[in-house]
């Protein structure tokens, strides 16, 4: 079939597949919004790639939420990428960050994040979180993701994944809960996942949606859903930022004001400046939180 390559451009592309109807199978292709989420935040290539891969992989699960609310994704390790975080919310909006010191660029992904811990976190709008959390065993992100599926998840799901500055791809896999599985069945699971093992990073980046699911799975007949748009969006605000300083505490926030006539909170994600001064000391230490409408 003909390449569209700007249809399935930004966008979460789900398929099911009708001979092994206990499967179904995502793609995404981050373009526009992977420039829009990084390309201000000056990241060496190695740490930019990795934030894609992060912010491609927050997108396939977030793609899965059946609540409004947010899939993040953290890693935090003892290596010179020290933590990468991405989420995607129910409405598609994605963002990703990342803080690192001095890095080669030739560095394995082992040697850039060290030791340390991934976690997947379902955030609800109302209820309570589930977050599972695993460690950094892995030669990839993907390793460590498919780690985390193997020991965190009831299903079956493999999660691969490739990104450059440019442009970043994701394909998961994923075996729908059934009450028993029979032999063939067994055999056409088998055979999808050996199938999905043959993309490369290239495919990931370049063909995300129908091309890449008709080029590993062309023996089956493949089914189409709604794509699902996603763009880079950052949910921060004033009224955060100004949480995040009450955090500190009475004492902590007494001693910025008097080092200093104003204190400003930067948002990793988008680069949004919020400042305060003399006039907020009140509304920041009071009882309730400080609203947009109340700070100077």
């Amino acid at each position: 079939m003909p390449i569209d390559p700007i249809a399935d451009q930004n966008c979460v592309r789900r398929f099911l597949l009708d001979e092994a109807d206990d499967a179904r199978v995502a793609t995404v292709r981050l373009t526009q919004a992977l420039s829009a989420m990084l390309d201000h935040q000056a990241m060496p290539t190695p740490v930019f790639s990795l934030c894609g891969e992060l912010a491609a992989a927050a997108c396939l699960l977030a793609d899965m939420l059946k609540f409004k609310g947010e899939m993040i994704i953290q890693l935090k390790g003892d290596g010179p990428v020290s933590l990468l975080v991405a989420d995607c919310n129910s409405e598609g909006q994605v963002r990703a960050t990342a803080q690192w010191s001095t890095l080669d660029d030739s560095l394995s992904f082992q040697d850039l994040v060290g030791a340390g811990y991934l976690a997947v976190t379902a955030d609800p709008e109302h209820g309570e979180r589930y977050q599972g959390i695993v460690p950094l065993d892995g030669s990839s992100l993907a390793d460590c993701l498919n780690h985390y599926f193997a020991s965190s998840e009831q299903l079956d799901t493999r999660i691969y994944l490739a990104a450059d500055t440019q442009q970043a791809g994701g394909l998961l896999l994923q075996r729908l809960p059934r009450e028993a599985h029979s032999n063939r069945q067994e055999d056409t699971w088998d055979t999808l996942h050996i199938l999905a093992d043959t993309v490369g990073p290239d495919e990931l980046k370049t063909l995300a949606g129908p091309p890449l699911a008709y080029r590993l799975f062309h023996g089956q007949t493949i089914r189409r859903l709604d794509p699902w748009p996603v763009q880079f969006g950052c949910s921060c605000s004033r009224d955060r930022s100004a949480r995040a300083l009450r955090s500190l505490g009475k004492s902590d926030v007494e001693s910025l004001f008097a080092s200093q006539s104003t204190v400003t909170v930067d948002c990793h994600f988008c680069g949004q400046v919020y400042q305060y001064d003399q006039a907020d000391i009140e509304w920041l230490l009071s009882d309730q939180p400080p609203g947009p409408d109340t700070l100077q």
